[in-house]
């Protein structure tokens, strides 16, 4: 009898303890899924890059800017020194570059202080139009109506008005815009002529043009009208 119960007391022992080590390998497996769910949902709450676009601000600045909005432009009442000292002129060529995006203004004999800002005409992300002056004090001062897109792309250059001369000759051209789609702009030359008796006369070119507006592209000519007239003194 002895016997028996030693075995049967073994055999309790046994079976108690491979329980244990059953119920452990379950936990352990159990945490192991736990531990791998919470992996993946980290990895699913990552938030995406967010790209940051460059302000407008950084291309158009409205304070260095005299106008907006207009719908005439006429330099006839201007002169080099009247323009010097109301106007804001440019600082650097990079900014001059960044607007007319022309590589002939990346050359030696261009000076920042011969351009001037003129008006803002529209500053949208879709669409921004300004006007710049460009000129020297020895002749000549034309108005740039300029054009860009969404991503500050320069889309039309076109002049607008003039003024300026050189000896005995000088010119103006001015304009407005008579609706949306139509530019009307006058040129006129003069030209004055010493005669051999000592008297003089003046040649008078003037031409009016009308343009097509387009934003994409530069204005384009429809009608010209020429007229010639000679002045004796």
């Amino acid at each position: 009898m002895n016997k028996i119960l030693t075995y049967i007391l073994v055999f309790l022992t046994f079976s108690c303890v491979e329980k244990k080590k059953e119920s452990k390998s379950d936990i352990k497996a159990e945490n192991k899924e736990i531990i791998s769910i919470e992996i993946d949902s980290t990895e699913m709450k990552a938030e995406p890059i967010v790209e940051i676009k460059k302000s407008d601000s950084l291309f158009i600045n409205p304070n260095n800017f005299k106008y907006s909005n207009l719908n005439e432009f006429d330099l006839r009442v201007w002169y080099y020194g009247k323009i010097v000292d109301s106007l804001k002129s440019f600082s650097s060529k990079e900014k001059l570059v960044e607007y007319f995006q022309d590589e002939r203004l990346k050359g030696e004999n261009i000076y920042p202080v011969n351009y001037q800002y003129f008006s803002i005409q529209k500053n949208g992300k879709s669409e921004k139009i300004i006007t710049i002056i460009e000129g020297d004090e020895s002749c000549c001062h034309d108005l740039h109506y300029l054009i860009y897109n969404s991503e500050n792309k320069l889309l039309s250059d076109n002049i607008v008005a003039g003024t300026g001369g050189d000896g005995m000759w000088g010119y103006d051209q001015y304009g407005k815009f008579v609706n949306d789609s139509t530019y009307i702009l006058t040129r006129i030359d003069m030209e004055e002529i010493e005669l051999e008796n000592g008297g003089t006369e003046t040649h008078i070119d003037s031409v009016v043009t009308n343009y097509r507006f387009y934003k994409n592209k530069p204005f384009e000519k429809l009608t010209e009208q020429k007229l010639k007239k000679v002045e004796k003194h």
